[in-house]
């Protein structure tokens, strides 16, 4: 029989074969606690590596790591503004809230929470 490879790990290995299995939060909690506990091997720190690479940061991830203030939603000005216009010109709000998220492809709720953001910042003023 073939001598297993030097990075071979039990815990790795079961890990992996999650991975594999399409439990990825499972394998992330698993991960964690191990990491956490001090006791993660090479292979277990090197599947960590691989999963931090393949994972990656979106934008305003890096914020909400350091502990800064979240990241505004994207093209919240613009479809804050769309909702206005469509208000003024005579849309009830959940009209204009519909064909804003249509118009620019993104939920019900981010319209709603671009219009309520704007809402506040001009109320400040």
């Amino acid at each position: 029989m073939a001598p297993l490879p030097k990075s071979f790990s039990v815990t790795a290995n079961g890990l992996e074969a999650a991975i594999n299995d399409g439990r990825a939060e499972e394998v992330m909690h698993k991960l964690v606690a191990v990491l956490e506990a001090g006791t993660a091997d090479k292979a277990v720190q090197r599947l960590a590596a691989e999963w931090i690479m393949t994972v990656g940061l979106k934008p305003g991830d890096a914020k909400a790591l350091r502990g800064g203030r979240k990241a505004s939603p994207k093209e919240w000005l613009e479809i804050a503004q769309m909702v206005a216009e469509l208000q003024d010109g005579g849309e009830t709000y959940m009209n204009a809230v519909l064909k804003t998220a249509e118009h620019f492809g993104y939920g019900e709720r981010h319209v709603q929470d671009c219009s309520a953001r704007w809402k506040a910042a001009v109320s400040k003023e």
